[in-house]
């Protein structure tokens, strides 16, 4: 018989991988995953807290704003296509991996596979399901689609 509060292992949900894979060695995180990853990290929050994990700061969005910034997207693409190139792992995060990363990581498969980007999204949400479920909080979303 079992003790009470304790749940049966075939009832219990298996964790959730986490980090993310979004594409071979590309993945989306948040925080947490920042500090265990090993390979490049892009953290996109707004502002680099100061202590941040080693990463390179590419801010993509600028909530005070309400809008992204397609030039450092289109910079956070090239950059993690860069890593990619030489092999190495990629971490894409922000704080909480619910809005930022999630948008850097589908603006990253937007451009480098050349699919559209609620295409991009949809790939991101069913391998993070936690993510926005819709870009309408970019305030700017059809100007950056704007070719």
């Amino acid at each position: 018989m079992r003790s009470k509060g304790t749940r049966s292992s075939s009832r219990a949900k298996p964790a959730r991988k986490t980090p993310s894979e979004i594409a071979p060695n590309v993945y989306v995180g948040n925080w947490e995953d920042a500090v265990r990853f090993e390979g490049a990290r892009f953290c996109v929050l707004d502002e680099a807290p100061p202590n941040m994990p080693p990463a390179s700061h590419v801010p993509i969005y600028n909530e005070r704003a309400d809008r992204a910034d397609r030039r450092n997207l289109d910079r956070l693409a090239d950059e993690i296509q860069a890593a990619r190139a030489k092999g190495t792992p990629v971490l894409v995060f922000c704080g909480h991996g619910k809005f930022r990363s999630p948008l850097g990581a589908a603006w990253y498969l937007h451009r480098a596979e050349g699919i559209p980007l609620d295409a991009a999204y949809s790939r991101v949400r069913a391998a993070r399901p936690e993510a926005s479920r819709t870009l309408r909080w970019v305030g700017n979303l059809e100007e950056i689609l704007a070719p």
